[in-house]
């Protein structure tokens, strides 16, 4: 792991060079940038997932993580064809479910090659990826500065044909004894459905009496803008969300464990072009009020 560190917080980003790291890396998540876990000043770690604090599988994760659902080529070959997922590396088509996508296709045959940079507060981390006459370089940054952690994502075509890029952060946070999950800004609304419900003052919470071991996965209805997302915590109080890029579509995602909200990006990056996008998560300042979990 490559540890960053603040006045307030630490960090552990995974090293997509090293081997025990690359165990915890599957065909979702994007190797490069991958959060695995954010700590306090006492070192007591703020994020979650579905499985925490048990060891996830590649396909679960942990901490605040993002994948590319879009590939960069090969979604249309045959079984058992090699597929470039974006982030991640060249990937087994095993299954025929159209669109491709990796959480249906788990096996990796062969990661990326990341290129490292880091300093106490910061990591930058690099990856070159073709596929016929798409091309791209993949540069990720984190900072981490107080109480605010920074993730910057820059793809680059330096090939012959658009790219299409699908992005999205995949942050996931602990479970109050509240149930409730956040409020998004500007003001969402949502499907009625078996266990989420939305509040007059915007709160989305979860239903009680729903079987959350088994988790819910719901779209809500969002504008397309920037959006800014307060989660209250545990033990930092509240996390302050924010994107610095047009949300095309949001999800909320839940169960016993772990609650996620999940904004996408897309863009088309053409020859000689290139896209940077960055989201923020800001943590209770200076973790003064603390919740029961």
């Amino acid at each position: 792991m490559i540890r960053l560190q603040s006045d307030i917080l630490s960090l552990d980003l995974i090293d997509p060079r090293d081997a025990q790291d690359r165990t915890k890396l599957g065909s979702r998540y994007c190797a490069g940038g991958y959060i695995w876990q954010v700590y306090d000043a006492d070192g007591t770690p703020l994020l979650s997932g579905p499985q925490y604090p048990a060891a996830p599988s590649v396909f679960d994760g942990q901490g605040m993580p993002d994948m590319f659902e879009t590939p960069l080529g090969g979604e249309d070959g045959a079984i058992g064809d090699q597929v470039c997922v974006i982030g991640v590396g060249l990937v087994e088509k095993s299954s025929g479910i159209v669109p491709f996508h990796p959480r249906n296709n788990p096996r990796v045959t062969e990661f990326c090659v990341w290129y490292v940079d880091n300093g106490d507060d910061w990591a930058i981390m690099t990856a070159g990826q073709r596929f016929g006459e798409r091309s791209i370089t993949i540069r990720r940054e984190i900072r981490l500065q107080g109480g605010r952690v920074t993730s910057i994502c820059t793809v680059f075509n330096i090939g012959k044909e658009t790219v299409d890029l699908r992005w999205f952060t995949h942050p996931f946070f602990p479970i109050n004894d509240d149930l409730i999950c956040g409020k998004v800004s500007p003001m969402v609304s949502m499907p009625d459905n078996a266990g989420y419900e939305l509040g007059n003052d915007g709160e989305i919470g979860m239903k009680p009496g729903y079987l959350w071991e088994k988790g819910l996965f719901q779209v809500l209805y969002v504008p397309m803008t920037k959006l800014r997302f307060t989660v209250p915590h545990p033990v930092a109080g509240s996390i302050d969300l924010k994107t610095d890029y047009d949300v095309v579509r949001c999800a909320v995602w839940g169960n016993l464990r772990a609650f996620s909200f999940e904004p996408f990006m897309q863009c088309a990056v053409k020859p000689g072009e290139d896209r940077s996008w960055e989201f923020y998560a800001d943590f209770g300042a200076g973790f003064g009020f603390r919740r029961g979990i």
